[in-house]
């Protein structure tokens, strides 16, 4: 009688457990996710916190935590992942009355791109694992990494080559409006700058400084599209690591950058398109532009864009391993249309490119990318 006394009251524990955690389980459960840093550079290395909080006098021996992650972010020790896609992460904590209990996932970020997590499911039981508990809960945790810049000494040619055609031009387009100062006469100056009042005054050459017009200016031509045999992702992704790099490099140097490309935005779906400006917060919004293009969303021709260009003031950087028919006619209108433009053409070296290099046209090779990332990791050229 005693043993069946015992076995109905455990029976009833164990079913008034059963109701109390059907119940109340998820009452005061929530779990943050955040990234140690809302923004890095490809290759830099983050954290991701999982911060799981029960708020309620109700422990609960195991919850577990499921949630998508891009397989761009690349994890150490990935035995909670399922890999295919995306990243699943499957993690199990155990968590007291009121206790919260923070986990650090440390990752590198192997790719440049717009990342966010936007909802998890927490899942837990009764002690018995009797149920299947599961809580759907929506959260905020939100990444952008930046292209990696190409190492100057690599880009160093052609961007001296750019940088020359723009002296010129800043040469020839002096704005006579805009005058900033005086200084001695160099050899080679204009003698129309000359400022005779104050060469009489101190017996010494004289010349007028002033500002220069908006020949100052480099539009970036970033072109997306994948058309042929080279032109894997890794193909592209380097021509929008050179972008950055000329977006840094002419912008340090405090002139007006601006960019046109195909490339979409990963959450608007729009071209974008950035209008000149300089300064440090100008170049890094090209940057977060350029993190943000999605490849897979598609890209409009970019030979049409070319076609469009008609202003003869700046100087134009094409960054395009699209060398088809199309694009190279576009190309070549905007020669003959007195425009000053110099083509990059990112290709590795086993890839037959259609047009031959010149003044105006140079090849950028592509090297094979480590399989572990995406990126070259210590490649200084």
């Amino acid at each position: 009688m005693v043993i069946l006394s015992m076995a109905l009251l455990i029976g009833l524990l164990l079913l008034l457990q059963r109701q109390i955690y059907r119940k109340f389980w998820d009452a005061g459960l929530g779990m943050r996710l955040s990234f140690t840093a809302r923004e890095a550079y490809e290759g830099e290395e983050l954290e991701l916190l999982e911060e799981l909080t029960n708020a309620k006098p109700l422990p609960l021996p195991w919850v577990n935590a499921k949630f998508q992650l891009s397989r761009n972010l690349i994890f150490s020790g990935g035995d909670n992942y399922k890999v295919s896609d995306y990243y699943y992460q499957n993690d199990l904590f155990s968590v007291g009355m009121y206790q919260k209990v923070t986990r650090r996932q440390r990752f590198m970020c192997g790719r440049r791109g717009y990342y966010s997590i936007r909802s998890m499911d927490l899942g837990s039981s009764s002690i018995l694992i009797s149920d299947k508990l599961i809580k759907h809960i929506e959260c905020s945790a939100d990444l952008t990494v930046l292209p990696r810049p190409v190492p100057f000494p690599a880009l160093a040619p052609i961007f001296r080559q750019l940088q020359g055609d723009i002296e010129i031009r800043r040469f020839i387009n002096l704005d006579p409006f805009s005058f900033r100062g005086l200084r001695e006469y160099d050899p080679g100056d204009d003698f129309r700058l000359i400022n005779f009042t104050a060469t009489a005054k101190t017996g010494d050459l004289i010349v007028n400084v002033h500002s220069a017009t908006s020949a100052q200016e480099l539009v970036i031509l970033l072109n997306v599209e994948q058309f042929s045999e080279y032109q894997s992702e890794h193909v592209i992704e380097e021509g929008i690591r050179i972008a950055a790099s000329a977006a840094e490099y002419f912008g340090g140097q405090g002139l007006s950058v601006s960019m046109i490309t195909n490339g979409r935005d990963i959450s608007t779906g729009a071209e974008q398109r950035i209008p000149p400006g300089s300064g440090a917060m100008h170049v890094h919004k090209i940057l977060e532009n350029l993190a943000r293009i999605d490849l897979p969303s598609g890209q409009d021709a970019m030979w049409q864009s070319l076609d469009a260009v008609r202003d003869e003031e700046p100087t134009y950087f094409l960054i395009s391993s699209n060398d088809d028919q199309q694009m190279l006619g576009a190309f070549s209108r905007m020669l003959d249309r007195g425009l000053r433009v110099k083509w990059v053409v990112p290709a590795p070296l086993t890839a037959q490119i259609r047009i031959k290099e010149d003044e105006h046209i140079t090849r950028w090779d592509v090297r094979t990318i480590d399989k572990s990332t995406y990126f070259y990791p210590g490649d200084n050229r």
